[in-house]
């Protein structure tokens, strides 16, 4: 009995040309999105801190 793999990544390299592009673009973005939301937070959670010292 000799059984060949199919599923294999190798047996069907087209569906995957670009794929590791795809990744790097995806990673940049998210890397970008998480920058943006700490810089966010910290200017946010200045201001809160700003004002509520201000208030007491």
């Amino acid at each position: 009995m000799n059984k060949q793999s199919n599923n294999d990544i190798a047996a069907f390299p087209e569906l995957f040309d670009g794929l590791e592009q795809f990744i790097e673009e995806q990673a940049g973005h998210l890397k970008r999105t998480s920058a943006i939301l700490a810089a966010t937070a910290m200017g946010g959670g200045m201001l809160l801190f700003y004002v509520l010292h201000r208030i007491a």
